[in-house]
């Protein structure tokens, strides 16, 4: 880059939607304006009302602006949702050339043939990222280009997801007075931020709880492995507590945050809880709330937990779990995960701390800094080779040239 470039990325999620403005230039990068403000109009990470989804995205947008002290004219966004899913998928090709040496265009024609999946009429393929080469039979090849062979083959996962919900985001923030610049994936730029090179290479599991959905992604050998989405998040636990404990909502989440917690073993039983309701002060034992908070939360592990083992990728994360996302702060939630999964549990902060305010270094912007390095990627290298060192930026070209497609029909 020759010069200063000022990058956006937005965020919507079922209770906030982020803007993270970034200066970038040859030095790096720096945040130079964030704008939070609470999210209308999703649900479980599906648009159901777009107007307010823009007047949500508009909101933060203007919070961004004042801060940064700039018009923002175009953002790149991240899509999930429980209609996004993924399955695996190989191709081969035969290499042609007289040399028999394996080119770039001959790994793009693999992955292309990787692609050929059959479809649901009402469905799009988003992403499809190489896990692997094979040559002549000889797998786990992370870049073959160079190489002799008579054929090339891949294993790929297939990222699927309903093209209609995508359309709608897009339509929302289009309202807001934003050109859509990048589609990306929630769960793997949350990886970006909060994972570290070592974990994805091993094997590693990242369960990111927003307030409607659970994304869960499975990372190998740096690579995207495996990804689906649980349509349970933290508003569940809020609803729980409303429900039982006859409070509003407003008053159950600010309980959850102030109080609340998932071991059971570490509450005092005859400790209570006030809480000011409708202007009279009311009584609840903790253990009580743990309990409820506790149940739904176990209930999520245990479904994400069956889903791993039916999907045979219980043995392909070493490293343990990683949890990120706003739920992710409740107290002793990793101990309630190492009691379901058997393995290690860490809570995933933003790694990347030279660079963010001390604000942003939550669970909470974990996604939206993700998707700011996945952009920043793409700037700083330019057009990327399918291969699996240059898999960020290969993903964000994919999704780019896919979206595009949209509207040239």
């Amino acid at each position: 880059m020759s010069k200063s470039t000022l990058i956006s990325v937005l965020d919507v999620g079922t209770t906030k939607s982020c803007v993270l403005v970034s200066q970038v230039d040859n030095e790096g990068y720096h945040i130079v304006g964030y704008g939070i403000s609470p999210s209308f109009g999703m649900k479980k990470g599906t648009v159901v009302d777009i107007d307010k989804v823009s007047e949500s995205v508009s909101n933060a947008l203007q919070n961004a602006e004042k801060i940064c002290e700039s018009k923002i004219k175009e953002i790149s966004i991240g899509v999930t949702g429980e209609h996004i899913y993924s399955v695996v998928n190989r191709g081969e090709v035969e290499i042609t050339s007289e040399n028999k040496i394996i080119s770039e265009s001959d790994v793009e024609k693999v992955i292309k043939r990787a692609s050929n999946y059959g479809l649901p009429r009402d469905k799009e393929l988003l992403h499809t990222i190489p896990r692997y080469y094979i040559v002549d039979g000889i797998r786990n090849i992370d870049n073959p280009v160079g190489m002799r062979g008579e054929k090339l083959g891949v294993e790929a996962t297939l990222v699927i997801g309903n093209m209609s919900h995508i359309q709608n985001l897009v339509t929302a923030i289009e309202n807001a007075g934003l050109k859509v610049k990048n589609i990306m994936l929630q769960p793997y730029a949350s990886g970006k931020a909060v994972l570290t090179e070592k974990e994805t290479e091993e094997g590693v599991c990242l369960i990111d709880i927003g307030g409607g959905t659970t994304d869960v992604a499975v990372f190998k050998d740096g690579a995207l492995y495996s990804t689906f989405v649980v349509p349970v998040g933290g508003n569940h636990i809020t609803n729980d507590l409303s429900l039982v404990l006859n409070l509003s909502f407003d008053e159950s989440e600010k309980l959850k945050i102030e109080y609340g917690g998932c071991d059971l073993l570490k509450v005092n039983r005859d400790e209570m809880i006030n809480v000011n309701s409708k202007g009279k002060e009311r009584q609840f034992s903790k253990q009580l709330v743990f309990e409820i908070i506790e149940a739904r939360v176990g209930e999520l592990f245990s479904y994400v937990n069956a889903l791993l083992q039916k999907l045979d990728l219980t043995l392909m994360i070493p490293s343990g779990i990683v949890i990120t996302g706003g739920t992710s702060l409740l107290k002793d939630i990793d101990i309630v995960a190492e009691r379901e999964f058997g393995v290690p549990v860490r809570i995933g902060y933003p790694r990347d701390l030279n660079n963010i305010w001390e604000t942003l270094n939550s669970p909470v912007y974990g996604t939206a800094l993700g998707l700011l390095k996945l952009e920043i990627s793409e700037i700083s290298t330019g057009k990327a080779e399918p291969d699996k060192g240059n898999l960020f930026n290969y993903l964000v070209s994919r999704v780019k040239r896919w979206f595009q497609g949209l509207f040239e029909e």
